[in-house]
Order: C-alpha cells, then sequence, then structure tokens
C-alpha cells in the first residue's frame, strides 16, 4: 500500500502483508502529522496500532510487555520496523535491497495507472516531491525515461510554436503573411513532432553522458549511467510550466534545474556539493577553451 501524509507528502510504500488487520492510523515521521491511512494513499510514515481508548506510538526501543501475547509480540516488532523506515529516510544511505523494493513511477506502471494520469502523477511526484521520487527510484532502463523526456519537450515545443503562431512572441505570424503562416504552422508541427524529438534524444544521452564522467570523476556516479540518465530524463517535468507563455519556460527550466539536481544527489547518494561541482566543471572548462580560443 502506498501511503501519503496530507500535510508534507512524504511517502511510502509500505506491503499489505506488514500492514495488521486493524491498523487505522499513522505518525509521519516528518512533519508529525497524525492522520487516517487507510483511504490515503503514498509516502513515509510510522504506523500505530490502535488501542481501544487511546493510541499508541511505538517507538524504535520501546519496551515490550511480557503479558502481552504472542500475536500482539509479532504485532509489535512489525510497529518498530515500520517505524524504523521512517526514521532518518533521507539522510540514511540506501541498500541494494531498498532500491529494489522503492515504489514504482507511475509513467512506468502504465498499464495499472493508465496513459494520461500516469503521465500527470509522475510529473506531479517529481516536481512537488523530488527528493522521495527519486530516493526509491527503480532503475529499469532507458526506455520510459527517454519517452518521458521526449514528451515534456514535444509539449513545451508546441506550446511555444502556439504561442508564437498566435502572436503572444515575436514571429512570423506577426507580419502581414496569412497563407504563409499557415504554411509555416504545417512546416512547423512537423519538425517539432518528427524531427525535433530526434535532436533532443541525441542530446538527453549526449547530456547525460558528459554529466555522469565529471560525477564518476568526483566520485558521485554510484548508481552508473542509467541512474543519471534517469535523473536527468524525470528531472526535466518542471519544463511542462513551458504550456504557459512569457515566464513558464523560464520558471519551467530554473525548476527543471534544482529538481535534476536533488535526483543526481539522490539516485548516487552523494551530496548536493559532489553533484554542483561535477555540474559546474564542465561550463568552466568550456568558458577556459572558448577565452583561449578567442
Amino acid at each position: 500500500m502506498q501511503i501519503i501524509c496530507p500535510k508534507c507528502e512524504f511517502m511510502q510504500d509500505v506491503p499489505d502483508e506488514k500492514i495488521p488487520p486493524k491498523a487505522e492510523k499513522a505518525t509521519c515521521p516528518k512533519c508529525g502529522e497524525k492522520f487516517q491511512f487507510r483511504s490515503v494513499s503514498q509516502q513515509d510514515f510510522t504506523i500505530e496500532k490502535p488501542v481501544e481508548q487511546e493510541e499508541e506510538h511505538f517507538r524504535e526501543n520501546s519496551p515490550v510487555s511480557d503479558e502481552l501475547s504472542q500475536k500482539d509480540k509479532d504485532d509489535d516488532s512489525i510497529w518498530s520496523r515500520l517505524e524504523n523506515m521512517g526514521n532518518g529516510q533521507e539522510d540514511a544511505p540506501k541498500t541494494e535491497q531498498a532500491k529494489g523494493s522503492g515504489y514504482e513511477v507511475p509513467w512506468e506502471t502504465l498499464e495499472e495507472s493508465g496513459f494520461f494520469p500516469g503521465f500527470i502523477e509522475t510529473v506531479k511526484r517529481a516536481m512537488l516531491a523530488p527528493s522521495a521520487f527519486f530516493y526509491k527510484m527503480p532503475l529499469k532502463g532507458f526506455v520510459m525515461p527517454l519517452a518521458f523526456f521526449l514528451m515534456i519537450s514535444v509539449i513545451q515545443a508546441l506550446a511555444t510554436f502556439i504561442w508564437n503562431m498566435a502572436g503572444i512572441f515575436p514571429t512570423a505570424a506577426q507580419h502581414d503573411a496569412g497563407g504563409l503562416g499557415m504554411g509555416v504552422m504545417g512546416l512547423g508541427s512537423f519538425f517539432i513532432v518528427i524531427v525535433y524529438p530526434i535532436f533532443m534524444g541525441i542530446w538527453l544521452f549526449i547530456a547525460s553522458g558528459i554529466t555522469h564522467l565529471f560525477l564518476t570523476l568526483f566520485q558521485a556516479g554510484k548508481s552508473g549511467f542509467e541512474g543519471t540518465f534517469r535523473a536527468t530524463a524525470y528531472g526535466s517535468a518542471p519544463m511542462i510550466l513551458g504550456l504557459l507563455p512569457f515566464l513558464g519556460p523560464l520558471v519551467g527550466a530554473v525548476w527543471s534545474l534544482g529538481v535534476t539536481i536533488i535526483g543526481y544527489k539522490q539516485i548516487h547518494e552523494t551530496s548536493f556539493l559532489k553533484v554542483i561541482v561535477a555540474m559546474i566543471t564542465p561550463l568552466i572548462i568550456i568558458m577556459v577553451l572558448a577565452t583561449l580560443l578567442f
């Protein structure tokens, strides 16, 4: 069961078999919010065992009474394990088992979530809860991250093109060329839908490769090229703001940079400092080479 804190949106995927039948409430370890979790989905929290008159918090080192039945003792151990899952979530190192048991990316489970709901939910999680989104992300190949990135790129490009043709931005549509404008629109649409994704796909692999090279040099590429590729691809989610004219593309670009940095940090289990240095270094090298050449 995926459970989410309604206050801070911290997520955790808790196996159904580990939740006792009578469990009804949870306490978020990040914000302390107490909520009914049976009707809520997604995020990381502490499950509480309901008591007839009051709720009892089970701590990691809390003693268990000798008078408890064997069933109660088993339930207590389950609560302790669930509680430990939430303590120090973001700072604790991931194990290989944790990587494999993370909750799925909705975009990569379209048979369950549906195409558009899966796409929208993935964009939402990447933009609003990137730390949890990338921390639990399983490494399951390149195809779906690439498809997600191309979807975002095409949507942004089409939105910009439509705004241009509508005269919101200075383009040929603002000049007296009605028939020519329709021709330009047809040619532009063909370019965006057919040619543009090819260039963007190539760019994604090149950009991810260069970034991963420097992440590796600074010992910050623990999860391999696939981890860097997935962080770069899903980090583009905020670029969906390109649907909005004027400030949309700029805000989306800045937001996307921040999400991508968090993605590198979480997927590779490294520090923000190493990630930022690895991303800035190639820019510095390019500036130095340009200065020497020109």
